[in-house]
């Protein structure tokens, strides 16, 4: 279980297509049970961030067909909610554009 509170610092990761892929294919394996996906930040130290597959798939809609080894910057935060455990994770697009996924951090587990 992670530990409650802000589960990370605001990061930019630099993602290629074909990372984006491998992300979009570990969390539909995992689809019945969510898991913490490690990202790299921009130092290479991995974050582990709570993804759903709708989230990711998302992402991966931002590179155009035949961009796997285009390389694109997304941005990463949590937004705490009321309760303890719940939030939002925010993500920011290349685009400019942000993507909220509401999140229940129990529901995640490490890979």
């Amino acid at each position: 279980m992670i530990a409650m509170g802000v589960t990370f610092e605001s990061f930019a990761s630099e993602l290629t297509g074909l990372q984006v892929s491998l992300l979009a294919d570990t969390v539909q394996y995992f689809a019945d049970s969510p898991k913490l996906l490690s990202i790299p930040d921009e130092q290479g130290q991995r974050v582990a961030v709570p993804i759903l597959p709708e989230t990711v798939n998302r992402m991966l809609a931002a590179y155009p067909e035949g961009a796997e080894g285009e390389t694109r910057t997304f941005g990463f935060r949590w937004e705490a909610g009321e309760s303890d455990g719940e939030g939002t994770l925010v993500i920011r697009f290349p685009d400019g554009s942000e993507l909220r996924q509401s999140t229940v951090l129990s529901r995640f587990s490490p890979v």
